[in-house]
């Protein structure tokens, strides 16, 4: 791996032409949009990329990234440990056209021509990889305060259930069709 670079870059179409490949770290702070989701400033992300031509010219992206983070329960609040790990297979084109033509069936990204930022092709990919949920299951979330556990009482008392009377609401309605 190469040493953390924060304004590590490459040139997808050259790198495609000589079927070439990126490995290395790059400083969570290149990521701009990332950085502030994922709770660690000091950390590095570790990116593998493939580029090589498709079938049809354009230039196909492929591997990976990861970068470990401090993510926060929306159920309990409290800060979770997980690795984040976004699997890449995209195409590059500098031509919105081109994009509109491919997409839903392939996922691209349109570029300028040139060099460009490796944190720029992997971010997306990075921020959509952050799970919505970040405790085992939402159920068993080891944290939850015991008055959001299923089942639990409270003080002895069944905990309050106040759209309890929608269930015989909805069940009124289908007996009347």
């Amino acid at each position: 791996m190469t040493v953390p670079d924060g304004i590590a870059s490459i040139d997808p179409q050259d790198a495609a032409g000589r079927s070439g490949s990126w490995v290395g770290l790059i400083p969570v702070s290149a990521f701009k949009r990332l950085a502030p989701l994922i709770g660690r400033p000091d950390t590095d992300v570790g990116v593998d990329l493939t580029f090589e031509l498709d079938g049809n010219g354009l230039v196909r992206v492929s591997g990976g990234a990861r970068v470990d983070a401090t993510l926060e329960c929306h159920r309990c609040l409290e800060e979770v440990d997980q690795e984040i790990v976004a699997d890449l297979d995209i195409r590059l084109t500098t031509s919105e056209g081109t994009m509109e033509e491919l997409m839903p069936a392939l996922d691209v990204m349109v570029i300028d021509a040139g060099p460009i930022p490796i944190a720029t092709i992997v971010e997306d990919d990075l921020i959509m990889s952050i799970p919505a949920r970040v405790c085992p299951t939402e159920v068993d979330c080891p944290n939850a305060p015991r008055a959001l556990m299923a089942g639990t009482k409270v003080d002895g008392d069944e905990a309050v259930r106040p759209f309890a009377g929608l269930r015989a609401l909805k069940n009124l309605k289908r007996e009347e069709c």
